[in-house]
């Protein structure tokens, strides 16, 4: 059994270099015409209302992502009040963003903090769990109304023959949410994993799941909006949606931070591809938005060990 756990954990680090080799090689093939002086002079030449704006979004977007850990408390039928929630799951997202399989690194300070509020290992787990499914939730909602209402534009991104295809994809991500809308809405009975008994989270908390990742979201792609250079004419809404698709594709990768991969899918698929704008735009973003909030983290989870 150890055997086993050791070939997958070596198979899933193997697949892991693989995807960020791959991403790294696109990354500087798109690139490669560009100089290191150009970004940095783009770089330096950010005004301070934009980096404040993408401050400000970002700020946002990580107080939002206190309520996943409080709805999912919930959802397991252990509620906390948000004073309590909030710097446990500051932290986890914080080193969970950067540091890859945020379910494992995300999750181990979920054990470290919830436990001492008295949760089981279980019912952490299932807050681990019901935390992905928001994000997931929220990533399937925003892409699938982008699809929708922006067909046409997101048919020439996406390179599909018309806006047709497009819409119906959207229409298939909406369906599977209102699916899981009507078991949480229908199925009552609990369900069993493991020996152990597991609720789905009520239809109300199934509908604050999506509300509160999709303006997670939205205010995640707008501290990377914001800092855009003029020459990408883009509305919000189908950036929105590009975004998603790039943030993803980090996620899939299990790439810390989606190192390489987030920026080689967003590069490829935004209209007029890399500039030295957009690449000094693009760092800026990693830096405000995961660099940042990482050391607060760590400084925060110091902080609270060394009081304990």
């Amino acid at each position: 059994m150890k055997a086993a756990r050791d070939y997958k954990s070596l198979l899933l680090a193997a697949v892991t270099l693989a995807v960020f080799g791959i991403a790294v090689w696109v990354l500087h093939h798109s690139l490669s015409h560009l100089r290191f002086s150009d970004v940095m002079a783009s770089l330096a030449a950010e005004s301070g209302p934009k980096v404040a704006a993408c401050a400000f979004f970002s700020a946002c977007s990580y107080s939002m992502l206190t309520l996943y850990d409080y709805l999912a408390l919930r959802g397991v039928r252990r509620p906390l009040p948000w004073r309590r929630v909030a710097p446990t799951s500051f932290i986890a997202f914080a080193i969970g963003h950067s540091a890859g399989l945020s379910w494992l690194s995300g999750g181990s300070v979920r054990y470290r903090g919830f436990s001492r509020e008295g949760l089981s290992p279980f019912e952490i787990a299932g807050v681990v769990g019901l935390v992905s499914a928001t994000f997931a939730l929220g990533i399937g909602s925003l892409l699938a109304l982008s699809l929708i209402l922006e067909a046409h534009q997101a048919a020439r991104i996406l390179h599909l023959p018309h806006g047709g295809y497009a819409r119906l994809i959207g229409m298939a991500i909406v369906l599977l949410i209102l699916s899981y809308l009507w078991l949480t809405l229908r199925l009552h009975r609990p369900l069993r994993v493991f020996g152990k008994e597991f609720r789905l989270p009520s239809f109300g908390i199934s509908v604050g799941q999506i509300l509160v990742a999709g303006i997670d979201l939205c205010f995640a792609a707008a501290s990377l909006y914001v800092l855009l250079p003029a020459g990408v004419h883009l509305h919000f809404f189908s950036f929105v949606g590009l975004y998603v698709l790039a943030l993803q594709s980090g996620v899939i990768s299990n790439v810390p931070g989606g190192v390489g991969v987030f920026e080689t899918v967003l590069i490829q698929l935004l209209p007029g591809g890399a500039t030295a704008e957009l690449v000094s735009a693009v760092l800026l973003y990693r830096f405000i938005y995961y660099f940042v909030p990482l050391v607060l983290g760590i400084g925060l989870f110091a902080g609270r060990e060394a009081l304990r």
